[in-house]
């Protein structure tokens, strides 16, 4: 009987925690609705065991404790599918994506091109970068090219 009551008020805790995640948009809907049905079997588990352990017996199987790891174990492996798949599309998605914004945006890390011939050229900014001469106008420091800089990585 402590059993029984050990496992219905891990599984009303465990409702409890669904509901609030939920509350707080951390867990969308569709997999809320898939553990608000596992805390749903844990309380008719517990309420229910003698019937666990009768199953049980009918099927061979010693303890009724078995029976539940087992489909406890085949719950989780079928639910370990699932998000690998969910992973999968999620990965070919953000694939997809990141190729639709390289196509869309500028080329990222090209140098503009400079006139090799003007005062401000690449020929007088690669000379004063070797002599530390900054008299064509522009510092010649690491990462910049023709005296322009890279713009700074955009951070979320």
């Amino acid at each position: 009987m402590t059993l029984g009551i050990v496992v219905i008020v891990l599984a009303l805790a465990l409702l409890v925690v669904i509901v609030e995640v939920v509350r707080r948009r951390r867990l969308s809907e569709n997999y809320a609705l898939l553990w608000i049905g596992v805390g749903v079997a844990a309380l008719v588990l517990g309420a229910a065991r003698p019937l666990v352990d009768e199953l049980s017996s009918d099927l061979g199987i010693v303890f009724g404790t078995s029976l539940v790891f087992a489909l406890a174990c085949l719950f989780l492996t079928i639910v370990c599918i699932n998000l690998s798949v969910h992973v999968s599309k999620l990965e070919e998605r953000v694939e997809v994506l990141a190729q639709e914004l390289a196509l869309q945006s500028p080329a990222a890390g090209v140098a503009p091109e400079v006139d090799d011939q003007s005062p401000g050229g690449a020929a007088a900014t690669a000379a004063s970068a070797e002599t530390g001469d900054d008299s064509t106008g522009s510092s010649a420091t690491s990462g910049d090219v023709g005296g322009a800089t890279a713009p700074e990585p955009r951070r979320p």
